[in-house]
C-alpha cells in the first residue's frame, strides 16, 4: 500500500514536470512565432510572396491553404518554434515576388521586423506586467535616525524610480545599490511616495549604523561606529505601477536588457565570465520550464526577457542569422549588385552548422563545468 501511493505521488509529480516542460516549450515557441509573424506582416506588405507560415516543427498534422494566393499554413507537432517561408529565399528565380529578387532595401525590412516584433511584444508584455504584477523596485526599509537625509528628505517606504534623471531599473540585486555605493555626492532622486512622485536630492554624510527591533526603533552599535552614505537601508519588492507610468519604464527597461546582454558577450570574449554563464536551448528549456513552476507571472516576465534577447541575437551579424542576411542586403546596396547567392547560400550554411555545435557544446560544458 505504502508502495501503491508512492507511486502515485511519483507518478502525479512525473506528469506536473512534463506538463511544466511543456509550458515552458509552448512559451518558446510563442516567441520564435512571434519573430516569423513579423517576417510574415512586413513581406505581405511589401509585396513578397510567401509559401507558408508553420507552427512547430515536423511533419504537419494540420495543414490549409489559401486558394487565393497558394499560401500554406500548417502546424507541426514539435513546438520548437516556426518559420515563415518565402518565394526562393535562399535561390535564384525569375519571379518578381521571389525573395532575392526584391530590392535589398525591402529585404532589410522584412529582416529587421521579425526582431522588431520581438521588441515590441517584450515592451507590451513588459507594461502589463508592471501594472499588474509591479516592477521589481529599491525601497527604504529603514532610514538611520542621525542620517542627513533624516529630517523628511527621505522616509521609510519610499520607493526609488530615478537617480539623476534616469530609471532605476533592477535586473540584478547590485545594481541598485551600485548607484548609491559608487555615487561621490549629491544624488537627484525621484521617489514614490504614498502614490506621489517627488524630486528632491539627497545627500552623502556620516551616520552612526546598528539595527532595528520590531517595532523599527533604532539600536545603534555598541561601538558607536559610523559609515558614509546616504543613511538609509533598502530592500527589493515588486510595486504596481500606474500603467502609463509601466509603458514608459518598459521602454527603459528594455534598453537596460539591451545593453546587459552587449556587456555580458563583452564579458564572454574578454573572459571576465566563462562559457557556463550562457546557455543554449536546453538550458533555455530548463529556464522556462523554472519559470513555469514558479507561477504566470514569473514566466510572462522572463517570457520577456528572452523575448529581448531573441531579437538581439538574431540581429548580429552572424551567419545564417537575419543580421548577417541583413549584412548582405547592406553590401549589395553599396555595390550596386548582389553577393553570388551560391557564396552566401554556403556561408549561411557553414554558419548555421556552426550555431548549431556551438549551442550542443555551450549546454554540455554548462551541465559538466
Amino acid at each position: 500500500m505504502i508502495y501503491s501511493s508512492f507511486s502515485l505521488v511519483t507518478f502525479i509529480g512525473v506528469l506536473e514536470t512534463i506538463g511544466y516542460i511543456m509550458l515552458g516549450l509552448l512559451a518558446l515557441m510563442f516567441m520564435i512565432v512571434i519573430h516569423e509573424l513579423g517576417h510574415y506582416i512586413s513581406g505581405k506588405l511589401l509585396g513578397f510572396r510567401i509559401m507558408e507560415f508553420g507552427i512547430g516543427f515536423g511533419p504537419p498534422i494540420f495543414k490549409k491553404i489559401n486558394k487565393k494566393n497558394g499560401e500554406i499554413f500548417s502546424v507541426r507537432p514539435i513546438p520548437l518554434g516556426g518559420f515563415c517561408r518565402f518565394e526562393e529565399e535562399d535561390g535564384e528565380s525569375k519571379s518578381p515576388t521571389a525573395f532575392n529578387n526584391q530590392p535589398a532595401w525591402k529585404r532589410i525590412i522584412v529582416l529587421f521586423s521579425g526582431a522588431l516584433l520581438n521588441f515590441i511584444s517584450a515592451l507590451i508584455i513588459i507594461s502589463i506586467f508592471f501594472a499588474a504584477y509591479g516592477q521589481v523596485v529599491l525601497s527604504i526599509d529603514n532610514m538611520y535616525p542621525d542620517s542627513v537625509n533624516s529630517n523628511g528628505v527621505l522616509q521609510k517606504g519610499d520607493v526609488f524610480l530615478k537617480v539623476n534623471n534616469k530609471n532605476l531599473n533592477i535586473l540584478e540585486a547590485g545594481d541598485a545599490y551600485k548607484k548609491f555605493a559608487e555615487a561621490d555626492g549629491d544624488l537627484e532622486v525621484t521617489i514614490l511616495r504614498n502614490g506621489e512622485k517627488i524630486q528632491t536630492t539627497i545627500k552623502k554624510g556620516e551616520y552612526t549604523i546598528g539595527s532595528f527591533d520590531e517595532n523599527n526603533n533604532f539600536i545603534p552599535s555598541e561601538t558607536g561606529e559610523k559609515s558614509y552614505g546616504y543613511g538609509f537601508s533598502g530592500v527589493l519588492s515588486p510595486r504596481k505601477l500606474p500603467f502609463i507610468d509601466s509603458i514608459g519604464r518598459a521602454f527603459s527597461y528594455m534598453f537596460f536588457i539591451v545593453l546587459k546582454i552587449f556587456q555580458i558577450f563583452g564579458q564572454l570574449f574578454t573572459g571576465k565570465i566563462g562559457l557556463n554563464s550562457i546557455g543554449g536551448p536546453v538550458s533555455t528549456i530548463q529556464l522556462m520550464t523554472e519559470a513555469s513552476k514558479a507561477g504566470f507571472a514569473s514566466l510572462t516576465f522572463v517570457v520577456s526577457i528572452i523575448s529581448a534577447n531573441l531579437a538581439v541575437m538574431n540581429l548580429l551579424p552572424i551567419p545564417a542569422l537575419d543580421g548577417s542576411r541583413i549584412v548582405f542586403c547592406i553590401i549589395e546596396i553599396i555595390r550596386r549588385k548582389p553577393v553570388s547567392k551560391k557564396v552566401e547560400g554556403i556561408i549561411h550554411t557553414v554558419g548555421f552548422l556552426m550555431l548549431i555545435l556551438f549551442a550542443v557544446f555551450v549546454d554540455l560544458y554548462r551541465f559538466i563545468a
